[in-house]
């Protein structure tokens, strides 16, 4: 029985960026044949309003893709409830999706790359998803295009609808984990030191978001995620539209060229521990602390910046 699956593109109000985005989806041959679904936000205020417009007409005007759905909100959900509720829609209306945010481009072979890994990997019930998003690696005598690592990576992944249903998308429900899992902040922070940091401001409503909550169930259930060993797609959200993204774009990585067809999937429980350390460095203690540096740095200067030229 051949599977029912969507591509689910989430967005707001950046409507030159969404176009980057998906002109670069349509080079992917398999648009044609596939429905894409749009989540685009409602305007917080009337600022916001006409650049929200302006997006949803750039999405009226579309076309090359089996069918296209919109979900225009009628008001503002935030970045948090946006993604519940559509990934909740995606989930129950197919088998199985690829996600495209609308500050990402990606390559002419991420969705030959996502199906053939959602086929590859369906029925290994202890991988997650896929996603198509890799920092640097330095590969030596490796045959395989995938890799796998503990940490959800949101910047394009595809994943099954049956692996959304335990998801713990909710404030009680993510305390309830953190009071009835011992060492879970240790066992989040494994692949990660700003993981339980993340968490905690998701809970006290300091942020709102939704990826957290997919690394929370990675890391309770000990699941794994696909990671390609050059990536297939590029975050070009680096400035002051973005809700979640300021400062130094340390998400600068090669890029495939697009053009392999077919992939070598590597055995879900094929690890290697060289690849996992490098994997993880990003995340370390040393790269997120010169980061947070930078970015303050970064952040000061701006506001100096705007301060002299009102």
């Amino acid at each position: 029985m051949e599977l029912t699956t969507a591509i689910g593109v989430f967005c707001y109000k950046r409507a030159e960026k969404l176009k980057a985005s998906i002109e670069a989806l349509l080079k992917n041959p398999e648009c044609s044949s596939l429905d894409i679904i749009f989540f685009c936000d409602g305007f917080k205020n009337e600022n916001d309003k006409q650049d929200v417009l302006e997006t949803r007409e750039y999405i009226d005007s579309l076309s090359g893709f089996k069918n296209i759905y919109k979900h225009f909100r009628e008001r503002n959900y935030s970045t948090g409830p946006n993604f519940f509720e559509g990934l909740t829609y995606l989930s129950r209306h197919y088998d199985q999706f690829v996600i495209v945010e609308d500050d990402l481009v990606v390559t002419p072979n991420y969705l030959g790359y996502m199906l053939a890994g959602l086929n590859f990997y369906r029925q290994e019930k202890s991988v997650f998803c896929i996603t198509g998003y890799v920092f640097p690696l330095r590969i030596k005598n490796y045959k395989y295009d995938t890799i796998i690592y503990k940490r959800f990576c949101s910047y394009g992944w595809s994943c099954w609808s049956d692996r959304m249903q335990q998801i713990a998308w909710h404030t009680d429900e993510l305390n309830n984990i953190i009071q009835t899992n011992p060492g879970f902040k240790n066992r989040l922070n494994k692949e990660g030191f700003d993981l339980y940091r993340m968490l905690k401001k998701q809970i006290t409503g300091t942020i709102s978001t939704w990826d957290i909550q997919m690394q929370v169930h990675v890391a309770k259930n000990n699941l794994k995620v696909i990671y390609p060993i050059i990536s297939k797609a590029k975050n070009i959200g680096f400035d002051n539209q973005s809700t979640n993204t300021f400062g130094i774009d340390y998400l600068k990585t090669p890029q495939d060229d697009g053009t392999q067809k077919v992939f070598n999937f590597c055995n879900a429980d094929e690890t290697i521990q060289s690849l996992q350390k490098q994997m993880k460095k990003p995340y370390g203690l040393k790269a997120l602390v010169t980061r947070k540096v930078i970015n303050s740095f970064m952040k000061i200067s701006s506001n100096i910046q705007h301060s002299l030229n009102p």
